[in-house]
């Protein structure tokens, strides 16, 4: 595959990081109000706000398993960022050494009771282990989140065919699939600079 080929498919993968990103955010943004008590959900079977909290925990904890998998189902976003933004390779392994430590509980997790059911006993101790090792999950899931926002923000200056890559793309999937993007919305939800200046 040449240069230019291996860029291209990057910025592909990177586009679908961002779709899945911005879900991520989402369940963050609805967990956080939850917290603060900004909205209450409604509910027939009497499941309080702390529920619904530990629901979205589950999602979020396994969107950050997805994100830093490096099996072929994951996005493998650590190695995918030191391809798209190489001067932040050193920033980048120094937050994956603070991630790795919580690394096995958070795929078991993600393998067995968040995205996935294992069997009942693998089940509840991934579980158990999500809650016993709240020390080591937390601060990596921290760390995720302070990483991704020096990403984002490194987009704006560090990725400049990033606007004519997602084009290309949906250019294709719109003549494969016979409708159209609204571009500039699309845009302005991944945050591409010259659409939200």
């Amino acid at each position: 595959m040449s240069g230019h080929e291996m860029r291209k498919h990057a910025l592909r993968r990177y586009l679908v990081f961002r779709i899945k990103l911005m879900e991520f955010l989402d369940i963050d943004a609805m967990r956080q109000g939850l917290e603060k008590n900004e909205f209450l959900p409604r509910t027939p079977v009497n499941r309080i706000t702390t529920d619904f909290i530990a629901a979205l925990r589950t999602a979020e904890i396994s969107w950050f398993a997805i994100f830093i998998d490096q099996t072929r189902n994951g996005t493998n976003v650590l190695d995918l960022w030191k391809e798209l933004f190489p001067q932040h390779t050193t920033e980048i392994d120094t937050a994956w050494a603070q991630m790795k430590p919580a690394w096995v509980f958070v795929r078991k997790f993600r393998d067995e009771a968040g995205f996935h059911s294992g069997k009942p006993t693998a089940f509840f101790n991934a579980r158990a282990d999500i809650l016993v090792q709240r020390k080591l999950i937390d601060p990596a899931l921290e760390e995720f989140k302070n990483l991704l926002g020096k990403m984002l923000r490194a987009e704006k200056t560090e990725l400049a065919d990033w606007e004519k890559a997602v084009d290309e793309l949906l250019d294709e999937q719109e003549a494969a699939h016979g409708f159209q993007y609204k571009r500039d919305e699309f845009k302005k939800y991944l945050m591409i600079p010259k659409a939200i200046a």
